[in-house]
């Protein structure tokens, strides 16, 4: 009887214990359940989404860059590109099984893919830029893959490639989406906000599998915006061509009513196709490996002794300060002693008695060697900033470079010695540590003839609100007078006569800066027989037509030899196109009008 009531204590002990189990596994099911679809509802329903709707983005057109006269500068052309969603590792091998039987996929390239399918990417790009053979044979099995779609896709292009170069810039793609093009350079840099707009993007609804069930939402991307330049294609390319004859150099030509940038050139120049479409990896070295740097802008990015285009800032100071008068006379005899070096004048037999306008009209250093040291190097330097130099023109291209205007505060902090006379005396005539841009140059001469406003240069049209154009120019007219008067004798008789003495007129100032000491045996030696990289740098600014100037132009010849003999020429032919050449567009039009 008792084993009886043993075992019903037993069974109703097992029983009472499986209750409790079956108890707490209930409660703690309930509790999951209750974390599960109450408290942490949202979290889940997010990982759900997650994994059940794809976001992809969906890329905007850039917006073109133009010129004035509606030259297209940059551009896209439309191209298509196979883009495989995020998908496992079985889903991924049975699409590149079928894809590799229509394009050609290296081991290389195809483990790359695996890899960024790991990284658990939304897309990835399979092939971007595939060609219409491509295009064909994989429409045809499109029906066949899970989560694989062609997409069009736009491609940055350069329809006038170098001439534009270092103006457009150029932009490429990102290393995870080539179709995502951000500008590297150039305008395509500098407004690539503008340029790019604002991406759509669109919402897809996909199965356990990865594959597509349907489109939920989308948004359309806004089309970038077109940046219209003040350049005259037209011009542009007659600059390039004209100034490709020299190996290296830059031109810059302005707009004196509105300082807008009507041409600008850097020679030697390259292709921006071939960053904006891909290049190979011998092309890549030929391009960085030159050393002629045809990646650099010479107009804006790089600065150069201004040689004797820096005079008419320190005949400018003379005047302004009362360091002399126009009818003061200072004797050259060839050279001026200080201490124990000799500083030749260019013309070692001396120029004799020079008054101010000779002294610019034949370029004469001794005479500004005396005015230099009588104003010294902060007066001098003072007066440069007021024309424009030692700062950036505000111009709208990137990594702009300053200039430099040395002063005995830089050369302490640089060199931790003091300023020495003889420095004051080479500043004077644009050598020794003083630097500019031939953009910073034009701007200088911009100043000084633009009447009352503060001259300064635009490249893109409609920007002229940003600029503050209206600011009034503080220069003394009676001064700047006396210096228009000697820029106008130079190229009439002085030394640009021989290729800037025209009847619309010029008004310029020629300009040669030597790049290494001379030697006593190289006094007087023609510039041909130097090695070209110890050649003088060239260079001429000039306004047209006088007396109403409307047009600045400046030209810069690295090594080219003298500024009289090279680059004068130059901006001589430049002015010609502008005053004396006659558009097909204008000439159409006028007989339009007197029909």
């Amino acid at each position: 009887m008792f084993d009886q009531q043993d075992r019903k204590n037993d069974i109703k002990f097992r029983a009472k214990v499986i209750f409790e189990i079956i108890l707490a596994l209930s409660t703690i099911s309930v509790i999951n359940l209750y974390r599960l679809q109450i408290s942490n509802a949202d979290k889940y329903l997010l990982m759900s989404n997650k994994n059940r709707i794809r976001l992809a983005p969906i890329v905007p057109r850039r917006g073109r860059i133009v010129t004035a006269d509606g030259e297209i500068v940059a551009t896209n052309i439309c191209q298509y590109k196979l883009v495989m969603e995020r998908s496992d590792a079985k889903t991924f091998r049975e699409n590149m099984k079928i894809i590799r039987q229509c394009l050609t996929i290296s081991e290389e390239d195809a483990a790359s893919l695996n890899e960024a399918r790991r990284k658990k990417y939304p897309f990835i790009i399979v092939k971007d830029r595939l060609s219409w053979e491509e295009y064909s044979k994989l429409s045809m099995v499109l029906f066949k893959l899970n989560g694989v779609s062609i997409t069009n896709t736009y491609s940055r292009n350069y329809p006038v490639g170098p001439e534009f170069a270092h103006i457009a810039g150029y932009a490429s793609g990102s290393s995870r989406d080539a179709s995502i093009y951000n500008g590297k350079s150039g305008i395509e840099h500098y407004a690539n906000e503008q340029l790019r707009g604002k991406f759509g993007n669109i919402q897809t609804e996909v199965n356990a599998t990865g594959k597509r069930v349907k489109i939920i939402d989308s948004l359309e991307p806004t089309v970038g915006e077109d940046i219209i330049l003040t350049i005259d294609s037209r011009l542009q390319k007659y600059v390039y061509d004209t100034l490709s004859l020299e190996r290296a150099g830059a031109a810059v030509v302005l707009d004196l009513s509105s300082g807008e940038v009507l041409a600008m050139v850097s020679i030697p120049s390259f292709d921006p196709n071939l960053f904006s479409q891909g290049m190979t990896k011998t092309q890549w070295q030929e391009v960085t490996g030159n050393p002629m740097f045809p990646l650099i802008n010479r107009a804006v990015n790089c600065s150069y002794p201004p040689g004797s285009i820096f005079k008419i800032v320190v005949a400018f100071a003379a005047l302004c300060e009362g360091i002399i008068s126009p009818k003061d006379r200072i004797y050259c005899s060839g050279g001026i002693k200080l201490e124990d070096r000799v500083f030749h004048c260019w013309n070692r037999a001396g120029h004799g008695y020079m008054n101010l306008t000779d002294a610019l009209r034949f370029s004469c250093d001794c005479y500004f060697f005396e005015i230099s040291r009588r104003l010294g190097i902060d007066r001098i330097v003072g007066y440069a900033e007021k024309l424009g130099l030692g700062s950036e023109t505000g111009l709208e291209l990137p990594t702009e470079n300053s200039g430099l205007l040395p002063t005995r505060r830089w050369k302490f902090l640089h060199y931790g010695t003091t300023w020495k006379p003889y420095e004051t005396m080479l500043a004077g005539i644009g050598q020794g540590a003083l630097l500019a841009t031939p953009l910073q140059l034009a701007t200088m001469l911009g100043k000084i003839y633009a009447g009352n406003t503060d001259f300064s240069p635009t490249l893109i049209k409609n920007q002229r609100k940003n600029k503050k154009f209206d600011i009034k120019n503080t220069l003394d007219s009676r001064h700047l007078t006396i210096i228009k008067d000697a820029l106008r004798q130079v190229c009439t008789s002085g030394t640009a006569a021989r290729s800037c003495n025209t009847d619309y007129g010029i008004s310029g100032k020629t300009g040669s800066s030597q790049v290494k000491k001379i030697k006593s045996h190289e006094v007087g030696m023609s510039q041909s027989r130097i090695p070209w990289k110890w050649r003088d740098h060239a260079l001429f600014v000039g306004c047209a037509p006088v007396p109403n100037s409307r047009y600045v132009v400046a030209v810069f010849v690295e090594h080219g030899g003298g500024g009289a003999s090279v680059a004068a020429p130059i901006a001589r032919k430049i002015f010609d196109w502008l005053l004396l050449t006659t558009p097909p567009e204008k000439k159409s039009q006028r007989q339009d009008a007197n029909e």
